[in-house]
């Protein structure tokens, strides 16, 4: 129970350094991005959009390896064994150098041809177009090298240094917007972009990568082949990679069938969906990634009944945590777009509707999914739902050819991940041996209490009031109002609600309130 207690506010602790991180980067960064739209054009930024995104389409190979240097690693901790450690980090190394170089050949050889020939690239702008390629296909090699390091930091939740990076990311991105409005007029705006973007990755890369090296022992490069360990990883990732795959072309491939349906305008509004699902989606990205570590440590240990309390209530606190946000920028999207933005793309407002509902529904088996990748019984669960998820792609293909409007591509992923919930929770029951009724009726009633209970009140303000920053400030408040009180007394149990007044939150107001007096 000590153990438990003191691995809870560690979680705690990680999940506020990363939101310290992330309340000034969602700032920064929101801003950077106006001014980098600003300086390029909604077409320019279109371009960067979809050949940066294809060029990421071959990152997936080194995001399913990702996935499982995190899960060895934190497996090896939570067994203790100091040798597998070294192990895993010194074979996923070796083994994403040999992939690099297999990438290399694949970007320069198919993705030259696919960018010449199937791409929509507004006349005039190929030349830049082609620059933009060649500087993404180095930030996905770059990249490659760096994974073992990042999951060594996860696995030893050092979460303060993901703060310290963020903000230093954000804080880069800043510059270089100002630099593209404010600077050189001579060069490609475009072109500059991509290639100072390229510079700073290499930096935040270098600086993780230092990091691991001078603090953690098994960060050491060495030439290693163990038989056993490299067909678990190759297995596992392979099955992830199955995941990648299908996650790809459900975003990247449907990016470039908007692409060639509706030209590089349609992508930029994308791409402005994804930087606001991106910023948003930092909040509750933070709290799985803080409890990731605990759930496969916990689960290779063997203490099942704590496995189940943290995927129970990480999977409330999630929900409620994007549901927070979610609601009043649901609202009052088009408002904050006009704050934000100086020109805003047909289509925006309605994506980032969408992608917010696409958000929670699958939030509902984001943190069961994680106990299923801490038992390494993922084949079934990567099969079904790889299956559904690429899926999106050729129906969103369908429909655009067809004639459909934009948004379709949304309301498709939507009933997608809703599918994904349902094979997810089947699969938690059937491999782990959760309890689908309790799931039900301890996670997911709780969790839909509260969101109707919350939506009325700000949304009879938002009906009744004009367009504006009375009823903007009002539907804000109203949503604070309403949520907060309904996540304590409806979202969580009388246990849980006791552990975040008493246990956290009150003595923490306490001790700021005898700092300042």
């Amino acid at each position: 129970m000590v153990g438990n207690s003191n691995d809870t506010r560690r979680i705690a602790k990680n999940t506020l350094f990363l939101y310290a991180r992330s309340l000034f980067s969602l700032f920064v960064s929101l801003y950077s991005s106006r001014l980098i739209l600003q300086a390029l054009g909604v077409d320019d930024y279109g371009v960067y959009n979809v050949v940066g995104g294809f060029v990421s389409m071959f990152w997936l190979v080194s995001g399913s390896l990702s996935s499982a240097v995190t899960r060895f690693l934190n497996f090896a901790m939570g067994k203790g064994d100091e040798e597998q450690l070294r192990k895993v980090f010194s074979m996923s190394l070796n083994i994403l150098l040999v992939l690099a170089i297999v990438v290399l050949i694949l970007t320069e050889s198919f993705g030259i041809w696919f960018f010449n020939h199937k791409m929509n690239i507004p006349a005039g702008r190929e030349d830049a177009a082609f620059w933009v390629f060649q500087f993404s296909v180095i930030t996905v090699m770059s990249g490659f090298s760096v994974v073992p390091f990042n999951a060594a930091i996860v696995a030893h939740e050092k979460m303060g240094v993901y703060a310290y990076l963020g903000i230093a990311e954000a804080l880069i991105r800043l510059i270089i917007a100002l630099v593209l409005v404010y600077g050189t007029s001579h060069a490609d705006k475009l072109v500059l972009y991509a290639l100072l973007w390229l510079i700073a990755t290499l930096m935040m890369q270098g600086a993780a990568a230092f990091y691991c090296v001078r603090l953690f022992p098994e960060c050491r490069f060495k030439i290693v082949f163990d038989p056993r360990l490299f067909k678990e990883m190759i297995g596992f990732s392979g099955w992830k990679f199955l995941g990648s795959i299908s996650h790809t072309f459900s975003g990247q491939g449907v990016n470039v069938a908007l692409n060639m349906a509706y030209g590089t305008a349609i992508n930029a509004a994308r791409g402005l969906t994804g930087t606001v699902s991106n910023a948003v989606g930092i909040f509750y990205n933070n709290f799985i990634l803080a409890l990731n570590p605990q759930i496969t440590k916990s689960f290779a240990a063997g203490d099942m009944d704590y496995v189940k309390s943290l995927s129970f209530r990480g999977t409330k606190f999630c929900f409620y945590i994007m549901f927070l946000f979610a609601l009043p920028l649901f609202l009052e999207i088009k408002f904050v777009l006009g704050i934000w933005l100086v020109e805003v793309p047909n289509h925006t407002a309605n994506f980032i509707r969408l992608s917010l509902i696409i958000t929670l529904i699958d939030l509902h088996s984001a943190v069961f999914n994680m106990v299923l990748f801490a038992s390494g019984k993922i084949i079934i669960f990567q099969l079904l739902t790889s299956i559904m998820i690429f899926l999106n792609f050729p129906a969103s293909y369908l429909a655009l050819h067809w004639g459909a409007v934009p948004e379709i591509t949304y309301v498709i992923n939507i009933f997608v991940v809703t599918v994904n919930v349902f094979i997810s929770l089947w699969l938690v029951h059937s491999i782990i041996g959760f309890s689908i009724r309790e799931i039900i009726g301890k996670v997911f009633s709780r969790m839909t209490l509260t969101a109707i209970i919350s939506i009325i009140p700000p949304l009879v303000i938002h009906l009744l009031f004009p367009f504006g920053w009375k009823r903007f400030l009002l539907t804000l408040a109203t949503s604070l109002a309403c949520t907060i009180p309904a996540v304590l007394y409806i979202g969580c149990s009388r246990q849980e609600r006791t552990t975040l007044l008493y246990d956290y939150i009150l003595p923490r107001l306490n001790k700021s309130t005898k700092r300042t007096s």
